[in-house]
Parts: structure tokens; sequence; C-alpha cells
């Protein structure tokens, strides 16, 4: 059994991750995070798929070494195993003396597989919902066998620490924070065009149309969307912003690394999660946007704290209409900024990370004796099994007789209630994807 840490001179933390070639949440959320693990000498490496690494990324964050891993398909149990014998050998050679994961996925598991059998302690972070709701076999495998492991669990908001059960020792909320003082030398630009970011993927296209479409209608004149995507994905969303023959001028600005940059040149900003922290950071009105085509409105005094419990993401906030939207952005004033940037101040500053890294700290190794006799039944039978491997009746028989060899009543009881009610294998549907019955054309004329 590892022993808890209180000596946190140079100690060596590896965080996990399963690709690292575009900024998002948990990219941004690093570059804060490592800065002030590195002001805790805290020794930083990086491990990520060989061929999902952009170096330009990498360079943003404060690590002291990055590992490449070669990742080949995991649903293959062969490659599963090589995977978790790579990162058993980096947690070894690299003297690692704790290990950060995020998100639930076949890599994540291997990471957490790895460490348990190097005896390292685990922490584990959430960002979102549809890192729980995987199919009913991964839940199982991912949040409550692997769960087991964690030493610390990490949700970035009062939502998802509803949702998320752990059996971790010791769990916190740790909200996406952000650098006010990265902001305090930047001056505000009185030009009329608003800053738009979003991913520009299909199942995005209704909340940027949304935007567009009210911003028209509210007498807003320029916008600039930044954010990338495959070339089919911003022919189409540029077609049908075409097809909506709006008044107003819009500019693509593509993939931006650094948005936060950018900010200061605009009047508002539209978005969610970190987009909507960055633009409060600089005092900005913000407009929240759901995934889902709903516009929730600007961010103000009132609903400032409802919106941190959902990481400013606009779930269960009722949507408004370009009617209210045109009132809201013409009532408000600089006033209305400067008493929602105090709030933001003493909230959410990432001068509350101290605080945060003395919870790493102290994090234990967890034993889980389960786990680690069930990997070595992998490596043992992975040549006997089909891909994806999660769905071979061997892997199933494995996985039960193993909760039952260690006498884990609420795994097998999981087992046996997904396999008698929803089916273990099946997905859960996600809200924010068009009805296998309806078009995305259908969806977005629906918004309209």
């Amino acid at each position: 059994m590892g022993a808890c840490i209180t000596n946190i001179s140079n100690k060596k933390i590896l965080f996990a991750y399963h690709r690292l070639d575009v900024i998002g949440g948990i990219e941004t959320r690093w570059i804060d995070e490592f800065k002030y693990l590195k002001k805790n000498n805290y020794h930083i490496t990086l491990l990520a798929p060989s061929e999902k690494i952009n170096p330009g990324i990498a360079k943003l964050l404060s690590i002291d070494s990055l590992i490449p891993v070669y990742v080949n398909d995991l649903d293959s149990a062969n490659n599963f195993i090589s995977l978790v014998n790579c990162i058993i050998d980096t947690i070894r050679t690299q003297d690692i003396d704790i290990l950060s994961v995020h998100m639930f996925n076949k890599f994540v598991f291997a990471s957490i597989i790895a460490a348990q059998v190097c005896k390292t302690p685990i922490i584990s972070t959430v960002h979102g919902t549809p890192d729980i709701y995987k199919k009913p076999i991964e839940r199982i495998i991912y949040q409550h066998f692997s769960d087991k492991s964690i030493g610390l669990s990490v949700t970035v908001s009062r939502h998802l620490d509803s949702i998320l059960k752990t059996q971790a020792p010791e769990a916190c909320i740790i909200p996406n924070l952000i650098n006010l003082e990265k902001y305090k030398a930047q001056t505000i630009n009185e030009s009329d065009t608003w800053l738009m970011v979003s991913r520009l993927s299909p199942e995005k296209f209704p909340s940027i149309l949304r935007f567009l479409k009210t911003a028209n209608l509210s007498g807003i004149k320029h916008i600039h969307l930044a954010g990338g995507g495959d070339k089919n994905a911003i022919h189409k969303i540029e077609t049908l912003i075409k097809s909506l023959n709006l008044e107003i001028e819009i500019k693509c600005l593509g993939e931006v690394e650094d948005i936060a940059s950018l900010i200061p040149q605009y009047c508002g900003v539209a978005g969610l999660g970190r987009v909507a922290l960055e633009g409060l950071a600089n005092k900005k009105p913000v407009c929240i946007l759901t995934p889902d085509g709903n516009l929730v409105g600007l961010v103000t005094t009132d609903n400032f704290h409802y919106l941190e419990d959902y990481n400013f993401m606009g779930k269960t906030l009722n949507p408004i209409d370009e009617t209210e939207f045109k009132r809201q952005v013409e009532s408000h004033t600089s006033t209305d900024s400067e008493d929602i940037y105090q709030l933001l101040s003493s909230t959410l500053s990432t001068e509350s990370w101290p605080k945060f890294i003395e919870k790493y700290d102290r994090v234990e190794f967890v034993p889980n004796a389960a786990l680690e006799a069930f990997y070595h039944k992998l490596d043992y039978f992975a040549n006997a099994m089909s891909a994806p491997f999660f769905n071979d009746p061997l892997f199933i028989h494995l996985l039960k007789e193993t909760v039952m060899e260690y006498d884990l009543s609420d795994i097998n009881h999981l087992l046996d209630f997904y396999n008698n009610s929803y089916g273990l294998q099946k997905k859960y549907p996600s809200p924010i994807k068009m009805k296998s019955r309806m078009s995305l054309k259908q969806r977005i004329l629906n918004i309209f």
C-alpha cells in the first residue's frame, strides 16, 4: 500500500489523457492548474497517444516532459493490454508518485489499471455529463469497478457532483477557475462586433444558427465566429448561414488557440463554459448558449451562481426569445459587468488553486485487488476475445466471475440490473444529437 503524500517537494505527477490535439475545456484548465502545481514543486509529465499530439498545444502547458505512446485500436483486448503495460513501464521508469486522469474511456481505464499495479495514488476529474453516461457496461467498468481505485474524485460543478456517485475516500468540487491577473492589462475595445466561440460540428449547428438569427433581429451588425472543424462541417455551416439571408456581417476565424487574447477586441461574447468565464473576466456582456440550440441570454448577477452550479453550460434555465435578448443587450451597462466581475473574483479566481493543490498532497493509494486480478485474467485470455472485447461474452463472464470472487456485491447487483432492464451493451441516447428520423435540416428548420 502506498503512503500518504505529506512532502510535496519534487513529487512527480503523471497526467494521462487520450488526446492533445485540440484546445478545449480540460486543456485550458490545465494551463493554470499546471502553473500552480509547478509553484508547489510538482514535476509534471503528460502522457498521450502519439497520433493525437499537437506540439503547439503542448507548448502552452507548463510541463516538464511529454511522453507519446503508440495506441492502436483499443477494441482489441491485445492492444488494450499492450497499452496498460506501456503505462506501467512509464510509471515505473519515470518514478511517478501520482496519476491524474480525466473522463471515462478505455485509455483512462488502462491508466487506472497501470496505477493500481504500480500502487500509485490516482486523481480523477470529471467535466461533463457525457463523461458519466456511457453504455451501462462502460459505466460499470469505468465508474464503479475502476472507481474503487480512485484516491481523490474531482468534479467541476455541483451539478456533476450530484450525479457522480464515487467511492473515493475524498471527493471535492474544483470549478473551472479563471486567472484574473491575465486580464488586468487588457483594454476594452468599444467596437460593435461580437465574438462567438463554438466548435464547428453538426451537433453545434443549431446553437450557432440560433445565436446568429437572434443577433440579427437584435440589431447586432457584426459577428466573428471562432472554432475549428473538418472541411465538410465548415462548408456545411457556411452554406447554412448563407441560406438564412441575414443582414448581419459574419466572419469565420477558424481554429483559434488563444481565445482569451481575442476577447478584448469585441463588445460581447457568445459561448459557454470556459469561454463564458474569459468573457466575464474581460468585463464583457456574455450570452450563454446551450448545445441543443437554445439561447439562455446574458449572464447577470441574478443567474451567476445558478450558472456556476452548471459550469456555465446553460442547463435547466429557460430559454429566451429575440425580444428579450435585445432588451438585455440594450440595458446592459458597464456597472453590470463590474458587479459580475466582483462575483467572479470572489468565487472563481485561480487564486483558489493552492487550497485545492493541498488535496493533491494528501491523496493516498487505494488498493483494488479485484481490478488487478481482472487485468491479469484479461492478459491471459486476450487472444481468445473478439473485438470489441467489451462485447465478448468471455469478457462479461470474467468480470462477473471476478466481482463474485471478491464479493463485490454492488457491481454484481448492477450487472444483473442492467442486463434485465436497459441492457448492458445498449448506448444511452444523446440529447444533443438529432433523433434518428429527423435530419439536421429538419432540426434546424424547427428552430426557426
